[in-house]
């Protein structure tokens, strides 16, 4: 049996960002106007997101024995994200990005050592996939903690639960995520390496490696949308921008509350990721990964 809540599996990082007139030349030191310290990664912020239109949601990834660690868990309980360490072996503290985003444009600058998250061990000893799995309505998985996701995705497709892949780059387990794969909503960024930026081979090579629907954003750009037809524009509202940091993780975010309430429908997928891309909107008009959430959002 399913329900509404939405399961995120992937990366958790400590983001620390300041906004900043723009990033500094080397060997000069700037003062920021603002900045925050929050839970982050694409697979936190989606859950975020999820647990604002609904009211909760769960996270599952691997994170240390760290204080730092306590503080990434203190900020997700405080946005209703129910918090599941599956995987405690990483050692020293937390992943964490140093983040600058530039006050004119929005746009920010990330630095983080997140390849350690693309290669992991094997499951861990007493992860229970089924058990995770059951009562969720959707499950979103980022990419990164394979070790995790795979298991989670199969689990989640053997019962009958919608997965969706939020893909910002190629990796070289991407085909065996998209394998167990409904929705994948990959980034302008990504794309298969013998295929160059060609969104429409992209598209195809997504359905291909088995996904049912195929998806890229393409940040104010309308978003190119694939179920084996024609290619569909989803267009985006344009939106004054102060900060892009995340919006892509709330769009996958929204998107899997969507599903996770309405069930996943191939030919509703465009009126979903519509109303994703308003709640997207509203995450661009502040600063950070949390001044949004106090905002309206659209019925």
């Amino acid at each position: 049996m399913t329900g509404s809540t939405v399961l995120c599996a992937g990366l958790t990082t400590l983001d620390v960002a300041h906004l900043v007139d723009g990033v500094p030349p080397a060997n000069r030191k700037v003062a920021s106007h603002d900045f925050f310290v929050a839970a982050g990664g694409p697979a936190t912020n989606a859950a975020v997101a999820a647990a604002r239109l609904s009211g909760s949601s769960r996270l599952i990834t691997a994170l240390p024995h760290h204080a730092l660690s306590d503080l990434i868990a203190a900020d997700l309980a405080g946005c209703g994200v129910s918090l599941e360490v599956a995987d405690s072996s990483p050692t020293g503290p937390p992943l964490t990005a140093a983040i600058m985003v530039t006050r004119s444009t929005g746009e920010r600058a990330v630095v983080s050592p997140t390849g350690s998250a693309v290669d992991v061990p094997g499951t861990p000893e007493g992860f229970d996939p089924e058990g995770s799995v059951a009562g969720v309505g959707a499950l979103l998985m980022d990419g990164y903690h394979r070790h995790l996701s795979l298991p989670l995705a199969r689990a989640a497709r053997e019962r009958g639960i919608p997965v969706a892949l939020d893909a910002g780059s190629y990796k070289p387990h991407t085909d065996a995520l998209l394998a167990v794969t409904d929705v994948a909503v990959v980034s302008n960024d990504f794309h298969f390496p013998d295929l160059g930026q060609d969104h429409y081979a992209t598209l195809g090579r997504l359905l291909e490696r088995g996904a049912r629907a195929a998806v890229i954003s393409r940040g104010a750009e309308p978003l190119l949308v694939s179920t084996g037809g024609p290619v569909v524009e989803v267009p985006v509202d344009p939106v004054a921008v102060v900060d892009t940091l995340g919006a892509g993780d709330v769009l996958h975010g929204a998107l899997a509350h969507r599903i996770a309430t309405l069930g996943l429908s191939l030919d509703r997928l465009a009126e979903d990721l519509a109303w994703a891309s308003r709640v997207v909107a509203v995450s661009l008009g502040s600063f950070g990964t949390r001044a949004w959430l106090a905002q309206d959002m659209p019925s």
